[in-house]
Order: C-alpha cells, then sequence, then structure tokens
C-alpha cells in the first residue's frame, strides 16, 4: 500500500452505514451579524459584484412543468420553486463563498461572506485581505488581483445525509462553482484562475473558520489591481489581529460523525508544493475505430449561465445533433487557467467519455473523446448502453437514463500516486471532475439541451461499460444529455433574464 494514499483508499472503501435522519438536517444557509451587511443591487449595472455573485450562487426562480414520467401533461398549473445557478447533490449546497474585495462601489475593503438568500454581503472582518489571501497560494501572483473568492465546505450540510461521500459532492460542487466562475468571467473579458493549492490551515484561520467543521476547498481570483501594491497590504498577522465574526448558526464539528472525510480531508490538507510536480496527462485505453466529428457548434458557455436547469421529467426521443455533442465535449475538454501545471491546456486529471444512444450520424456505443483531433475512438459496442442502464442506479437516475440521449462520462484514476500530491489528489481529481462536468452542462444549455448530473451512475457498471474495467482508471460521475420533455403542447418556461454580455 502506497503510505501517502492509505486516506484515500480508507475513505474509498467507507460505505454509508446509517439511515438519513431528517432531523439532523442543518440550515442550508450560513449567516453572519448583520453589522457591516452590504446590499447587493439585483440589477448588476451599478455594482458588477453583485451580478458575478448572483450568477454564481444566488437565488433564482425555477419554472416546472407538471408531467408524469410517461410524458403525458398534468391538467395543472405550471409550478415556481427556488433554486440556484450551480447544480448540487440533493440541492443541499454545502459551499459557501467568501469575498476578498478592496474598496469600491461604496463598500469597505473586507473580508465578506455572500448570503444568497438576502443577496448581501455580511462583513466577516474589515480590511484588505487580498494581498494575504493570495499570498498563501503555492504560487502567489506578482499583481494583486481584482477579487479572490474562497470556496468552503460545510462538512454536515450534505454529510447528514450522504455520510462520508459528502466529500465527494462538496469537491465537485466546488468544481462546478469554478466552471461557472470561469464562464462569467470569460463574458465579462475579466482574467480568471483557479487555485486548488494553497496553505489549508492558514487560508482558514484567515477565514475565521472552524476546521472541524468546515475547509477551503479552492481559491478564485479575479482581474488585476495595478493601481495597489501588495507590500502596501495588511499582511495576514495584521488582519487576524481582529478576530473573526462569528456566524449565527454554528456548523456542528465532523471528526465523530463523518470520520473518513475527516481523515482525508485533513490529510489532503497538509502543505504541498505544486511547482516541483510534472504532470501526467489521463491516460486511457488505445480503443478501437476512431469516428471523427463535425466541427462544434459554436455557442458561448455563458449563454448557458440563465438557463441551465437539470431537467426533472426525463427527455424525448428526437435524437441530438452530432455538432451539439461535438461543443459539449469541446468544452468538457478545454484547458483552463490555475496553479495545476498543463491546465491551460486541458484537464490534467479528468478524460472525458460519452455513451451514445440516439447522436445524428453516430452508432450507439461508448467511445473515449480525443479533443486534439475531434473525434471519438470507440471503446465499448452498442451493448454498453444497456450495461449502462442496468447498473445500479436509483429510480430516478434510471427513468432519466431511459430516455436519455447521451451520457458524458469524466474519468480519472483516484489513486494516482504518480501525481505527487499525496492524499490532496483526490480533492484536485474530483475539483477538476466537477469543472468538467458543469462546463459540459453549461454548453449543453446554451445548445438547447438538458442535462442532469446523476453521481450514482459512476459506478462499476458504467466502468465496464466504457472499458475500464482492468484499468486503473473510474468514472467519476455522470450527465444525461437529451432535449428535456416538458409534456405534449406545453409551451417552454419563460426564458431567464440575460444580462451577460
Amino acid at each position: 500500500m502506497t503510505a501517502g494514499l492509505r486516506a484515500t483508499r480508507a475513505y474509498l472503501a467507507a460505505r454509508p452505514d446509517a439511515d438519513i435522519d431528517w432531523a439532523a438536517a442543518p440550515p442550508r444557509y450560513k449567516r453572519y451579524p448583520p453589522a457591516g451587511r452590504s446590499v447587493l443591487p439585483w440589477n448588476s449595472g451599478s455594482d458588477p459584484l453583485a451580478g458575478l455573485l448572483r450568477d454564481l450562487m444566488g437565488l433564482r426562480p425555477r419554472w416546472s412543468y407538471p408531467v408524469a414520467l410517461t410524458g403525458t401533461a398534468r391538467q395543472e398549473r405550471p409550478l415556481v420553486d427556488v433554486g440556484r445557478p450551480v447544480p448540487s447533490g440533493g440541492g443541499l449546497h454545502p459551499v459557501e463563498l467568501y469575498v476578498c474585495t478592496g474598496p469600491g462601489s461604496g463598500r469597505a475593503a473586507g473580508l465578506y461572506h455572500y448570503d444568497p438568500a438576502h443577496h448581501c454581503l455580511d462583513l466577516v472582518r474589515p480590511g484588505d485581505h487580498r494581498a494575504a489571501m493570495s499570498g498563501l497560494l503555492d504560487a502567489p501572483p506578482a499583481v494583486l488581483p481584482d477579487l479572490v473568492v474562497a470556496c468552503t465546505a460545510v462538512f454536515w450540510r450534505n454529510g447528514f445525509k450522504y455520510r462520508d461521500f459528502a466529500y465527494n459532492l462538496q469537491c465537485q460542487e466546488t468544481g462546478a462553482l469554478a466552471a461557472q466562475f470561469l464562464a462569467i468571467a470569460k463574458a465579462l473579458d475579466r482574467r480568471a484562475s483557479v487555485h486548488v493549492i494553497f496553505r489549508d490551515r492558514e487560508v482558514n484561520a484567515l477565514l475565521g473558520v472552524e476546521p472541524a467543521a468546515e475547509g477551503a476547498l479552492a481559491l478564485l481570483t479575479l482581474g488585476t489591481d495595478t493601481a495597489a501594491r501588495i507590500e502596501d497590504l495588511p499582511t495576514a498577522a495584521d488582519l487576524t489581529a481582529t478576530p473573526a465574526a462569528a456566524p449565527l448558526d454554528a456548523s456542528p464539528a465532523v471528526p465523530t460523525t463523518l470520520p473518513h472525510l475527516t481523515r482525508l480531508h485533513t490529510t489532503a490538507a497538509r502543505p504541498t508544493r505544486v511547482r516541483d510536480h510534472v504532470p501526467r496527462y489521463p491516460g486511457a485505453a488505445a480503443g478501437g475505430p476512431r469516428v471523427p466529428l463535425p466541427d462544434a457548434r459554436p455557442v458561448r458557455l455563458a449563454d448557458g449561465v440563465a438557463g441551465r436547469a437539470s431537467p426533472l421529467a426525463g427527455y424525448r426521443r428526437d435524437p441530438v445533433d452530432a455538432d451539439a455533442l461535438a461543443a459539449v465535449l469541446a468544452h468538457a475538454a478545454r484547458g483552463y487557467r490555475g496553479d495545476l501545471p498543463g491546465a491551460y491546456a486541458a484537464p490534467v486529471a479528468v478524460d472525458p467519455h460519452v455513451v451514445v444512444d440516439r447522436v445524428r450520424g453516430l452508432a450507439p456505443g461508448a467511445y473515449r473523446y480525443d479533443a486534439d483531433r475531434n473525434s471519438l475512438v470507440q471503446v465499448g459496442d452498442a451493448s454498453a448502453i444497456a450495461l449502462v442502464r442496468n447498473g445500479p442506479v436509483h429510480e430516478n437516475t434510471g427513468l432519466g437514463l431511459a430516455t436519455a440521449a447521451a451520457v458524458v462520462v469524466p474519468v480519472g484514476d483516484p489513486l494516482d500516486a504518480d501525481r505527487g500530491l499525496g492524499d490532496r489528489w483526490y480533492r484536485v481529481l474530483q475539483i477538476e471532475t466537477g469543472l468538467v462536468v458543469h462546463r459540459a452542462a453549461l454548453a449543453a444549455a446554451a445548445c438547447d439541451l438538458g442535462a442532469r448530473i446523476h453521481s450514482d451512475g459512476a459506478n462499476r457498471a458504467t466502468d465496464a461499460a466504457i472499458g475500464l474495467t482492468d484499468r486503473p482508471e473510474r468514472s467519476l460521475s455522470f450527465l444525461l444529455l437529451g432535449h428535456e420533455r416538458r409534456g405534449p403542447r406545453l409551451p417552454a418556461p419563460p426564458p431567464q433574464r440575460r444580462e451577460l454580455p
């Protein structure tokens, strides 16, 4: 056994052993005292930060039409509920956002917590935290960012339901938020980066969170502030001399209730230097025939931000156009700016695969996507569809699978000791998985397709379907694609407000 991966191996071997106690469900929002609160305008024209946070995590209405699982329309009024822009396992949203800002927009420089329920920023500690926070990155920037956003996981928020598996979902949701952040920033013509290697203990101390209950998973940076000099801003020691505001609802510590999650997160938080690490791009079996794809449909991920929502009633039988699938896969496999060497060219941990049922011009089967040649390499024949559909999935996943036109499956090795990151590799892998699969979902929405993540679809049956039975890689997530079924003679939901340029 590789000593550096003991926590990861123990975590992967753990299984939920308790029924869900819904009475133990914690609040889905973290709240701070209102002193120093900055209420954000809903119209982002006067405050760009307001629009960014609204499109990352703000509440928004969602229309849904009652449709029977058979596809028959129910004679009922449309339903309206409240959701968030980025999907979350079980709709529990365990990730919190802390924002380090400089002075501007009528707001004092400080460390703020974003309250999505009230669309406001609550002051956690005064003072400009940008230099101190970005200085804790593995590769601190030479120029001060305009904005630093810390993504933390409140472990019990979804841990009460998913037990130790909650960490997998927390990391993937962090990656999805990072993908959303990058898409919005690109539409605004702002430079954005995703950072997953940093000094965890110091970051958590600067945020003022209790490490046994909540921990940082990623830091996101936006823009550059050439008017301020890093050396002129307060240090972490200067800032932490002032205690952070205490939340109104303390989250419970989880070392006893979620021991494997706690051990993996604690071990992954040990200091890591990625600059000495040489990446190895994900590899997969050579596979069979190569199938060229048409040019990808030209869509922007930002165009999927407003309309992306998880289909509730499955998919129509209409086939998906091949250029739309090509766009979904191209965006999923695109590089991004971050602190992992090689990530600017392509994801360094994840290799997209797809199981095709009804895509125009493509034979049903399982394929590995080759971004360099815009083609699919066959790794399974049409029997892969039955393998996936007969896998150990929940009822709602099975119902979606029965009508989905295709499934995007990101693949990677959770026990890759050669990457030099030890147990932190699992966190990095799952964050990148969330980033890749949410980019695919945004591209699908921009192509007017429905897409929904079903984490239980990443299982041994799916591994077998895409040719991973004798390989170390595993399916990591599972994104159903198709034309959303809204029922006969029912109109499409009203379009969401679109303000991205």
